[in-house]
């Protein structure tokens, strides 16, 4: 006999779509959590960034951020349904090249 999975707990988890996986959505700080003094990036920086989700317990991405407070980075990896986007804590964020280094 074959049980059915509540609906909530399958959004949470991820789905199937077209025999490929796709991700559920990571989870994002509050903005009590993140400060409300939101500065945008002038372009997209570069960045490897650990998402936390639902199905399992992180995931280290190349990303690019776009906004900034004084303790979280607002960052997205991948694109179309695959897309992770949310506040992370800033120490969960390095930068992909060496900023202000010379280039060899």
């Amino acid at each position: 006999m074959r049980t059915s999975v509540p609906a909530p707990i399958v959004a949470v988890m991820g789905r199937r779509r077209s025999d490929r996986w796709v991700p559920g959505s990571p989870f994002s700080l509050e903005e009590d959590a993140r400060g409300k003094e939101v500065r945008e990036l002038s372009e997209p920086l570069p960045v490897h960034a650990w998402f936390q989700l639902p199905d399992r317990l992180l995931r280290r991405s190349d990303a690019q951020a776009y906004r900034l407070t004084r303790d979280a980075v607002w960052v997205e990896a991948g694109r179309g349904e695959t897309k992770l986007a949310a506040w992370v804590w800033r120490s969960s964020v390095k930068h992909r090249r060496q900023v202000g280094a010379a280039p060899t």
